[in-house]
């Protein structure tokens, strides 16, 4: 029995990595927190913590080797560059519903359309769509947890209709998986978007919908998270649909001189990023639309003439921006058997998946060293003894 008297020290080292280590800081940082988006909104932030709209962007993401080259590029927008958020058009109005809410049939229009009619869909008495020909409109359930996307709505004489809609849980990840949603990358339409309560709170905690001019999407499919594009250029340094950006973390944010408002977006900007959800004109990160709503943006995100709100006062561009590192291209549902997870590129853990953390390797990596290197010098050390 004597030989076997330094096996419990032997098992303990062993197993002393795999438990987690109370100051060891996960970089992807997907705990959950709470906040209410809008008025009469869910307590929780929408979508799972796995989804990737809610994952921090890690200090060692893998950046494009030409992420220079392509935002310097993007220049000549229709913004020269600069960023605005868009808030009274061309936005995304979200309007509440519950069990009392009345209950309609909507006609889909297109031809392609998954259905011909959304029934039973929850609209409130005061919801209408953007203004503008998206006609962007966003019903969310708060006893069924169920988000209704349309593009293109209309309340008509004969009811209501819609060029495309779609149904998605709050519980999923956010993304329309196989087929299309309401915006061209397969995102839900309240993924991203910026509401009151979350600036006047001081914190967004998510990655923004960003979109910018058609000549920057690139054709030929999207990109993970995405899952379908509607983009059409051709140019080398264009962008798919997908891509994530990063304001440049070494910005110092407190030394821009923006308002409040504009440095809690800009600091979503750092830690989460913003994904390029759709074409438009020039960069754009989406806020809510207030339309026909109690909860405004009123002393919290001035707009102009147009809606827009140029917070940023010129002092970050797009070329303040880096493009992490692209995953493939993918083929529209119709076209795909199998959609791959979405891969965030890190530069010397490996790469991650949205709903996996990279300290799993931290731990794991521990173990085989202790296996390999500690194990064996321990039982050589006991071979000596028992030799004496």
């Amino acid at each position: 029995m004597k030989k076997l008297r330094y096996l419990p020290i032997f098992m303990f080292l062993f197993l002393l990595p795999m438990f987690p280590v109370s100051n060891f800081e996960n970089p992807i940082g997907i705990a959950s927190t709470d906040y209410a988006m809008a008025s009469n909104a869910w307590n929780n932030r929408p979508f799972t913590d796995s989804s990737p709209f809610n994952i921090k962007i890690p200090e060692n993401a893998e950046i494009e080797l030409n992420s220079d080259e392509i935002v310097n590029n993007m220049i000549g927008s229709m913004s020269n560059g600069e960023l605005f958020v868009g808030v009274d058009l061309w936005s995304v109005p979200v309007f509440f519903a519950d069990a009392s809410t009345p209950r309609y049939d909507v006609d889909i229009t297109d031809e392609w359309a998954i259905w011909d009619i959304m029934e039973g869909v929850p609209i409130p008495d005061n919801a209408v769509p953007d203004p503008e020909d998206d006609g962007h409109m966003c019903i969310v359930d708060n006893d069924t947890l169920l988000e209704y996307d349309f593009w293109q709505a209309e309340n008509t004489s004969s009811g209501w209709i819609a060029s495309w809609g779609n149904v998605i849980s709050l519980d999923s990840e956010g993304i329309f998986t196989d087929n299309w949603g309401a915006r061209g990358s397969g995102f839900a339409l309240s993924a991203g978007l910026i509401f009151p309560d979350e600036v006047a709170g001081g914190q967004i905690n998510h990655a923004l919908a960003y979109s910018t001019d058609w000549f920057y999407v690139k054709s030929g499919g999207a990109v993970r998270p995405a899952t379908t594009s509607d983009g059409r250029s051709n140019e080398t340094l264009a962008i798919p649909e997908g891509t994530r950006l990063q304001l440049d973390s070494l910005i110092d944010i407190d030394s821009l001189g923006l308002p409040e408002a504009g440095e809690v977006i800009a600091t979503a900007m750092q830690e989460y990023g913003m994904f390029l959800c759709d074409n438009g004109g020039g960069h754009q990160v989406y806020a809510y639309n207030p339309i026909n709503s109690e909860n405004t943006w009123d002393n919290l995100l001035p707009t102009d003439e147009d809606g827009i709100s140029w917070i940023f006062d010129s002092k970050i561009s797009i070329t303040d921006f880096r493009v992490l590192k692209i995953g493939p291209q993918i083929p529209d549902p119709s076209e795909r058997t199998t959609l791959p997870d979405y891969i965030l590129y890190t530069t010397d853990l490996g790469t991650t998946t949205g709903s996996t953390s990279p300290t799993d390797g931290y731990f794991i990596t521990i173990s085989l060293m202790i296996v390999i290197v500690v194990l064996p010098a321990a039982l050589v050390l006991l071979f000596l003894r028992r030799r004496k």
